[in-house]
């Protein structure tokens, strides 16, 4: 359990870069058991709030239990919208450009329940941070608020 404060903002930063194997600049990285381990100690019901202050990245909710599913979000969301298609944004180049445009697969906040103490999604459900132009330095935010009888 952690020790979070109730209403104030909390920071998870990591790197996008996967530990083993090619850095493609669309993957994946898997909140749920940070965030499951952040959910203070005696928080009972009430609902945590998750925020991507960015915008070549999104949250997703789904399932991961193989990856498979995320697999083909990532493939079917490159075959939407390819790099090499025509954008009229180009500041920083076709890649940041596509990553703008495929977050709105996404989105930047999510609301989550908690349920007596904890994380109250479907035992397949998962968290995600859908990284589309990276890898990078990322950061996700996120605060608790509890229900009052």
């Amino acid at each position: 359990m952690s020790t979070a404060t109730l209403g104030s903002w909390q920071t998870i930063s990591f790197n996008t870069k996967p530990a083993d194997g090619f850095a493609a600049p669309v993957g994946y990285t898997d909140l749920t058991p940070r965030l499951r381990d952040a959910v203070p100690a005696g928080l009972g019901d009430g609902t945590l709030t998750v925020y991507v202050p960015h915008t070549t990245c999104t949250l997703i909710l789904n399932s991961g239990v193989d990856g498979t599913t995320l697999h083909d979000i990532r493939l079917f969301i490159e075959s939407q919208i390819p790099v090499g298609r025509p954008f009229v944004h180009l500041h920083d180049g076709p890649q940041d450009a596509a990553a703008h445009v495929r977050c709105v697969f996404g989105t930047q906040s999510l609301t989550l329940p908690v349920i007596g103490g904890e994380l109250g999604i479907g035992h397949s459900q998962g968290v995600y941070l859908l990284e589309l132009d990276g890898p990078r330095d990322r950061t996700v935010q996120y605060a608790f608020s509890r229900f009052h009888p």
